[in-house]
């Protein structure tokens, strides 16, 4: 498998521990060595590359702010870890064991891309052929990397100095220091902005504690971009620069214009990957923290240590049948559908975040007690491993999941053309049932053969988790803020990029956008004619019916037709003859918006 992004992560385990009890307060559980760094939030995962020999824990690589969808109003933070619904609500729905859903494929368009390797400066790489690689020289503007060319367009003139670094490699940082060997040493440069100064000294080979293992990226960024992102990729290059504050195609006029610049749909990738490094997740399994070296085992081959067991066979087996197959709610866009969602495909202190799309079931059959037993490594007629199971399935099953290891040639292709197939890998498990046929847990078994690793009981998903929104901890409403993903990028910004690659519309000049169309243009407020006759375009044409029929589209803000409206209410609930509805940020996740909310409230 072409692909070496994960990292370690402190997770639900300590948090279970340390952070979940009832406390207000927030807790920093132990890193892997007594070290309280790495964990300042609780509630918020914080993926951990590296820690030195004193086990303190200084690099870290995206986080997620997770959260439990209930009550509204309200974002729970996570404390049941292996409960399925945690991942998402709608599988409370499918715990009933279903020997009919062998197969299932997510309906979300999920691409694959690249992970953005720290060693190679993270999406401050200058990954196009034939690229300059001195950070000094901002010459061959269509050139730069995708960070410098956001600052050259939305930061202009604010060039950054980056001071030198002398560090080791974060391998050697984990030896005594008389045992390390030589430093990498970087020297002084100028970025062409602030944006690419804090990638260079955040996500690339600029860190100031060591230099970047060749593993550190943003798989997880990446992961969620293509799970979540509702534009999903870009489908063309662009030209394009700031008019008046807007993303501007340059064509006519503007065609030869020098302050253009070449935004490639692997630039505007590469951008939301960083923005979704940090985000906002459900998330259901344990985080093993265990050296696999030192990992003790029982008589069964299975971890001692009940985190490295991580997510239940149960809830594995509820996740991809519910959502593969039964089908479930799109976060991204409340509408039904089969979301695709991530799973770390490894099981110990390494994170390998992958999107997770097809699952084939290829052997089920019922079994006893004692063929349970014996499949696990155990014997006798009575479970030893679940006291309340009374009827036991041996499941095979293979699943696909969507490659980052796409080189930079292919990343030059629309990523719908870039011919990378989905990887297939596969796990065996027993299942747990109640005499109802409810799936209450299980264990796992051996790795298929044809899976890309031959250990036993150990390449199986730790945690799986789903994307909610971009903004994760710390962030404002346009992702700007915070310190896992670069705080200077805003979301609006990039979303307007990747806009105008996929409607031309959006970006047009004013040369050579459409006249206006429709009745109510420059109308709002008053009376117009539509088909010769009078028709009206302010907000008592909702009470007589005599509104124009484009009123709803032009006149934004302004009541619908019938039932509540959102003007005036953002951030609330409206309520009109005895309908209400609602216009907060949640509205679309229950499915319960005002007809207005998106005009009325900017809630797309």
């Amino acid at each position: 498998m072409e692909t070496r992004c994960w990292s370690t992560f402190l997770g639900l385990g300590a948090l279970l521990a340390l952070g979940c009890s009832g406390s207000d307060e927030e807790t920093a559980p132990p890193g892997p060595a007594g070290s309280t760094a790495g964990f300042t939030e609780r509630g918020v995962y914080h993926y951990v590359l590296a820690w030195d020999s004193a086990g303190n824990v200084p690099v870290f690589g995206g986080a997620h702010e997770v959260v439990a969808l209930g009550e509204r109003g309200k974002f729970e933070k996570i404390d049941e870890p292996n409960q399925p619904s945690r991942l998402h609500p709608d599988l409370r729905n499918f715990t009933k064991y279903d020997p009919q859903a062998k197969t299932g494929e997510t309906d979300w368009k999920v691409f694959a891309s690249t992970w953005w390797a720290q060693k190679s400066n993270g999406i401050a790489k200058r990954w196009v052929s034939g690229a300059k690689q001195d950070y000094n020289d901002h010459s061959d503007k269509d050139r730069l990397s995708p960070i410098e060319k956001y600052d050259l367009v939305f930061n202009p003139g604010k060039k950054t100095k980056v001071g030198k670094v002398s560090h080791w490699d974060a391998a050697q940082m984990r030896k005594p220091e008389n045992e390390r060997g030589a430093k990498h040493d970087h020297a002084e440069l100028t970025a062409i902005g602030p944006a690419t100064a804090w990638e260079l000294q955040n996500h690339g080979v600029y860190q100031d504690w060591s230099h970047p293992d060749s593993w550190w990226g943003h798989c997880n960024g990446w992961s969620s971009y293509a799970t979540t992102e509702p534009g999903s990729f870009p489908q063309r290059d662009i030209k394009a620069k700031l008019v008046d504050g807007k993303v501007t195609e340059c064509i006519g006029s503007l065609e030869n214009d020098p302050q253009c610049v070449l935004w490639r749909m692997g630039d505007v990738e590469a951008l939301l990957t960083e923005l979704y490094f940090s985000d906002q997740a459900t998330f259901s399994g344990r985080r093993c923290n265990t050296d696999p070296e030192k990992m003790d085992r029982d008589e069964y081959g299975r971890p001692k240590d009940a985190a490295c067991r991580d997510l239940n066979p149960g809830s594995f087996h509820i996740g991809v049948v519910g959502l593969l197959n039964k089908g479930a709610t799109h976060f991204a866009t409340n509408q039904p559908g089969k979301p695709a969602f991530v799973i770390d495909h490894n099981y110990d202190w390494e994170v390998w975040n992958f999107p997770l799309v097809k699952y084939e079931v290829l052997a089920a059959a019922e079994v006893s007690a004692e063929e349970a037993n014996k499949a696990i490594g155990a014997s006798g007629s009575q479970y030893k491993f679940n006291p309340d199971a009374r009827k036991f399935v041996k499941v095979q099953l293979r699943y696909w999941m969507v490659s980052d290891g796409v080189d930079d040639s292919a990343m030059a292709k629309r990523a719908d053309q870039r011919g990378v197939a989905p990887h297939e890998t596969g796990l065996e498990y027993i299942l747990e049932l109640s005499a109802a046929d409810e799936i209450i847990g299980g264990e796992w078994l051996k790795v298929p053969e044809y899976s890309w690793s031959s250990e036993k009981k150990d390449l199986h998903p730790d945690f799986f988790w789903m994307a909610v929104k971009v903004q994760g901890w710390g962030e404002d409403a346009d992702d700007l803020g915070g310190d896992d993903d670069n705080p200077l990028v805003a979301y609006s910004k990039v979303k307007a990029l990747l806009a105008c690659a996929n409607d031309a519309k959006t970006c047009a000049p004013k040369e050579v956008q459409p006249p206006p169309q429709g009745a109510c243009v420059d109308k709002c407020g008053g009376q117009s004619k539509e088909n010769d006759k009078t028709c009206y375009c302010d907000e008592a044409c909702t009470k007589y019916n005599d509104c124009c029929s484009d009123y709803q589209s032009t006149c934004s803000g302004q009541a619908p037709s019938s039932g509540p409206s959102c003007v005036g209410k953002c951030g609330g609930k409206a309520t009109k003859d005895g309908k209400e509805c609602w216009c907060d940020d949640q509205c679309k996740q229950y499915g319960d918006c005002c007809a207005d909310y998106a005009s009325a409230c900017g809630g797309g």
